[in-house]
C-alpha cells in the first residue's frame, strides 16, 4: 500500500511542542456552486490549533488572491472582491508521524512536502502555513 513497509520514514521533526497534522476539507465553488475535498498539511500543538492555523493560512491566501485581482485591474479594491472557493467543513484532522500516515490520506500532499525538503524552513518563519495537497472532486452520488 502505497510502496511503504514497517520502517515508514518519520516525519521531520519540529521545534518545541509541535506537530504534524493532515486536514481533508469540503469546499465550495462559489461560481459553480461544486463541493470538492482538499488536503492540507499544517503544524500545531493540539487539533485545535491546527484548524486555526489552516484557516489563518486560507485568510492569507484569499488576501493574496484578492490583492494581484486588484493590481492586475480585474476588480477595482476589497468591496468588489469574491472568493473563489468557501470552507464548508473539515472531514478529518489528523496527527501525523511518518511519511506513510501522510500518504495514505494524500499521496500529492506528501509528493509536495518531500518535493520541498517539507518547507521546514518556511515554517520556523511561518508556522501557521498550510501546505496544500490534493484537489479532488467530490464524489457524485
Amino acid at each position: 500500500m502505497f510502496g511503504f513497509g514497517r520502517r515508514s520514514k518519520a516525519m521531520p521533526s519540529l521545534e518545541e511542542n509541535l506537530k504534524w497534522w493532515v486536514i481533508e476539507s469540503e469546499r465550495l465553488n462559489l461560481e459553480s456552486k461544486a463541493s470538492f475535498r482538499v488536503f492540507a498539511a499544517v503544524v500545531a500543538e493540539s487539533e485545535e490549533m491546527a484548524i486555526e492555523h489552516l484557516r489563518i493560512s486560507d485568510e492569507k491566501l484569499d488576501k493574496t488572491l484578492m490583492n494581484a485581482a486588484i493590481k492586475a485591474g480585474r476588480i477595482e479594491d476589497e468591496f468588489d472582491w469574491e472568493p473563489v472557493s468557501t470552507h464548508v467543513r473539515h472531514l478529518s484532522v489528523s496527527s501525523v508521524t511518518t511519511e506513510a500516515d501522510v500518504a495514505n490520506r494524500d499521496e500529492v500532499l506528501l509528493g509536495m512536502l518531500k518535493q520541498h525538503n517539507f518547507f521546514l524552513d518556511d515554517l520556523k518563519e511561518d508556522p501557521q502555513m498550510a501546505v496544500g495537497g490534493g484537489i479532488y472532486d467530490w464524489p457524485k452520488t
